[in-house]
């Protein structure tokens, strides 16, 4: 067992290793690509970059005080990024970053001064065995300037990077947050669904039992099996169109039980919605209000359903009589309704359409979805 747990502990630090160096490669090449952009800079404009007399060709020759101060560069550029950023920039302590950004300017002109003597002295000293004179360097006031100008861009190259990295770090993290409390909102929504749904359903059973219908205990059972099946879709976004249609079809049924003989309903489902998902209850707020407002015990009354599927394009449309006299109150609907737009615009943001017409008569509701 012991052995077992090691050897799953190891691979996994193996894949976590993995997955980490894939994933910092691009960033090293990056690196790589800018340092040698960098350092061609002097070696391509130092002043004694001139061809060969003989060949023509550019001497191959790197001179010392190059290959030491692109060390320092280097150097320079991963210190302010990696130690003086984070620990004296970030936390606003201006004078440490000031007093480093200086010992820092101050070991450019060092550096540069020492590795020009030193390569001047080997250089004479190679002349003297060769039995030539030596030649006075030139170009280096010229070149020690380049240097320090090289040293301002690296460091002002490490300050921004490390202010992007910052900024892409705040951004993740907003996102993040962002993400959450939209999460967090459509579960609160959610959740508001389900109390609406099952006050207006236990409501409708409360009338069967004042008439003593048989058919009470019937619409016990099937907001049961809708209430079950709620409580299993609560931390899911999307389910197949298939099951949620089901569940329509279920509420319809339940609603019928305290209809009478002067309702009617036509349901009509069109198209190809396979593969389809949709956001669970999202229609339900608008199919709830039609059966509020288009019922009526005194007149005929008509409640049209119909879907209609284009490739992934979801037409729903729903209409209904208004009669003012035979439903619910008008402001007991507002929370459901109010509750389903702000959920579209959450979930599918401008990916839906809706349209809802209004008269004296007639309640009409058209809601176009690109669906996933």
């Amino acid at each position: 067992m012991t052995i077992d747990r090691m050897k799953s502990n190891s691979t996994y630090s193996n894949k976590i290793s993995s997955d980490y160096i894939k994933k910092n490669i691009p960033t090293v090449l990056i690196h790589l690509f800018i340092w040698l952009a960098l350092f061609s800079l002097p070696l391509l404009f130092r002043p004694h970059a001139v061809p060969e007399p003989h060949t023509g060709s550019l001497p191959l020759h790197i001179p010392f005080p190059i290959w030491m101060n692109d060390i320092f560069m280097v150097i320079a550029f991963y210190t302010n990024l990696l130690i003086l950023m984070p620990r004296f920039f970030n936390v606003k302590k201006w004078g440490y970053y000031l007093f480093f950004t200086c010992i820092f300017l101050a070991g450019s002109f060092f550096i540069h001064s020492i590795t020009v003597e030193v390569d001047h002295f080997f250089g004479q000293n190679m002349m003297r065995e060769m039995g030539n004179m030596p030649k006075p360097p030139k170009g280096f006031e010229f070149r020690q300037f380049s240097f320090i100008y090289m040293f301002a861009m690296v460091w002002a190259l490490s300050i921004a990077y490390f202010l992007y990295v910052k900024l892409q770090e705040s951004v993740q993290h907003a996102d993040k947050v962002y993400a959450t409390a939209l999460q967090s909102e459509l579960s609160f929504l959610k959740a508001q669904v389900n109390p609406h749904f099952l006050f207006n359903t236990l409501n409708n059973i409360y009338m069967l039992t004042l008439k003593k219908s048989d058919d009470a205990s019937l619409a016990v059972m099937k907001l049961s099996n809708l209430m079950r099946r709620i409580t299993n879709d609560t931390g899911v976004d999307y389910v197949p169109f298939e099951e949620e249609e089901s569940f329509i079809r279920d509420y319809i049924e339940l609603q019928e039980l305290r209809l009478t003989d002067k309702t009617h309903i036509r349901y009509e489902i069109e198209g190809d919605y396979n593969m389809l998902m949709i956001a669970p209850r999202i229609l339900i707020p608008f199919i709830d209000n039609a059966f509020k407002y288009g019922v009526s015990n005194r007149y005929e009354s008509e409640i049209k359903i119909r879907f209609e599927f284009i490739e992934k394009n979801m037409f729903f449309t729903i209409q209904n009589a208004i009669h003012p006299n035979g439903g619910e109150s008008l402001e007991s609907s507002g929370v459901g309704l109010e509750n389903a737009k702000r959920r579209l615009n959450l979930l599918y943001q401008d990916k839906y359409i809706l349209k809802i017409t209004k008269t004296l008569e007639i309640y009409n509701v058209l809601l176009k979805i690109e669906l996933s």
